[in-house]
């Protein structure tokens, strides 16, 4: 059995392998499938639970598959709620299932900044072409795409502007609307049904129920790992875990392996920049009523996006909510709700994300939970209040009636030019549906020790034996939605893990 749960591991356990990998998300998953079939023997560390919780509700998704229940927020200017998913197959279980290859001008900029071309878009297309082909990166079909989408596409494309419905990796997609609470039909190809899969064909072993807490180092190398396995029902520790290997690869995320790596005392070994550059492409919703039916949680999730020259580093995609979820974002009490459940199914909306300027930082109190901090830049702040405008002409276009903006005491706004004045004068703090899902850049590649913690093979500088291969390696911001070159990334850098050893 290749997938083991807390079951397996009570007491004092200890095992030996070549590559312990901690995380099954796109990243570890990607690792484990390079190495396994590099004839490594691998073990694959995942903090949740063996078996996956899906149910159509928040609360059981915030719980079994979200990183510290849900609860994880950067402080700073203003409150930003962050998501990390966890289970076997991390952030791809719960995310939208999009996939965007990252613009080559980012790729190609980031030869600058490590000093090689290691993932250059040149030196990237293979890894694209190889994990998308596997994880059956398609376009969505509108057949399945739903009215949600659609409309996105229309107005935008009546405006002149690029639009389009987006590139999934789900192509058995049966538009049931619920990506971020599991796919509860096989249509989306997360990556436990695909990379993880694979690499456990060639031979590797995931460990579910184990929450790392030290990175073992001998000798000045890292040698292994060690974390307390725990009952995903109830969360009471029943045993521990030590991993001892050659080689270390952890890839529990840019919230997770900078938090992890704070807490297990290694922040003097591994430098300044740890934890440091956070990025999250933070982005708030705008929201319109339509005449006609349009039930957002029904077609593709996030099927959709457009796109201004005007506005580079601004990208809004469709805006799917559950009923639930859409009348929490409506707001409202006693009658305001009953008239709220009248309107729900003629919502539609968008997501407007920014790549962003501004930075933050991710470390672990003495519990072992994540502390972070984000600041917003002036330019990201300006980049979303036009995004979000851009977003209202391209509802109304589409077919919407009336615009409703999630920003307190704005509600349901009569006329675009009411809509412009009340989004010019939000504070952030007023942002009631500010949210980021793409923490990175948090231990970013480079050159040295002191501009970065890793080289360009994933290897820390402080601590030889230790490659991170999640989007905490990225450079920069990437301006898109980052689990496909997440695992293209993880897919380079265990190229290089096998090379080292």
């Amino acid at each position: 059995m290749t997938i083991l749960g807390f079951q397996d591991a009570l007491g004092e356990v200890e095992r030996h392998v070549d590559v312990v990998i901690v995380g099954s998300g796109p990243g570890g998953s990607a690792a484990a499938r390079v190495l396994a079939r590099g004839g490594r023997s691998v073990l694959v560390l995942e903090e949740g639970p063996a078996q996956h919780r899906f149910r159509p509700a928040m609360t059981h998704t915030m719980r079994y598959h979200m990183q510290e229940g849900g609860s994880m927020v950067a402080l700073g200017h203003a409150p930003v709620s962050v998501a990390a998913g966890r289970g076997i197959g991390g952030g791809s279980l719960i995310n939208s299932a999009i996939c965007w290859r990252a613009p080559s001008d980012i790729l190609d900029g980031w030869t600058e900044v490590i000093g090689e071309d290691a993932f250059s878009a040149a030196r990237m297309a293979p890894a694209y072409d190889d994990v998308g082909a596997r994880i059956g990166v398609t376009r969505t079909s509108e057949d399945i795409a739903g009215e949600n989408n659609l409309l996105i596409v229309r107005g935008a494309k009546k405006l002149g502007l690029e639009a389009d419905l987006l590139h999934r990796n789900a192509p058995q997609c049966v538009g049931c609307g619920v990506c971020n609470f599991g796919c509860p039909s096989g249509g989306k190809w997360s990556v436990d049904r695909t990379l993880l899969a694979d690499a456990r064909d060639a031979g590797a072993v995931v460990q579910a129920d184990v929450k790392v807490d030290r990175v073992l180092v001998e000798g000045e190398r890292a040698a292994g790992v060690s974390g307390e396995v725990r009952d995903p029902d109830t969360g009471a520790p029943v045993g521990r875990l030590t991993v001892h290997a050659k080689q270390v690869v952890l890839a529990a995320g840019a919230v997770g392996t900078p938090r992890l790596l704070h807490h297990a005392g290694l922040a003097d070994l591994l430098g300044p920049r740890l934890g440091q550059g956070l990025h999250l492409h933070p982005g708030n919703a705008v929201m319109a009523l339509c005449d006609h039916e349009v039930k957002m949680w029904t077609g593709a999730t996030q099927g959709a996006y457009f796109a201004d020259p005007a506005l580079p580093g601004v990208l809004p995609h469709t805006l799917t909510l559950p009923p639930g979820a859409l009348l929490i974002a409506l707001g409202g009490a006693g009658a305001g709700v009953k008239e709220n459940i009248a309107l729900a199914s003629r919502m539609t909306g968008c997501v407007v994300m920014v790549s962003d300027k501004g930075e933050g930082s991710v470390s672990a109190d003495a519990n072992g939970f994540a502390k972070m901090n984000y600041a917003f830049a002036p330019v990201d702040i300006d980049n979303m209040r036009k995004g979000m405008k851009r977003t209202c002409e391209v509802l109304l276009a589409g077919g919407a009636s009336r615009l409703f903006l999630p920003i307190h005491k704005a509600g349901f706004v009569d006329g675009i030019d009411e809509a412009f004045r009340i989004i010019d004068a939000a504070d952030l703090r007023d942002y009631q549906a500010l949210y980021a899902a793409h923490p990175m850049a948090t231990c970013r590649i480079g050159r040295d020790r002191i501009s970065s913690v890793c080289g360009p093979s994933g290897e820390a500088h402080g601590l030889p034996g230790l490659f991170i291969a999640d989007a905490s390696v990225f450079p920069t911001s990437l301006g898109v939605n980052p689990q496909w070159t997440t695992m293209a990334m993880a897919t380079l850098i265990a190229g290089r893990v096998l090379a080292a050893a």
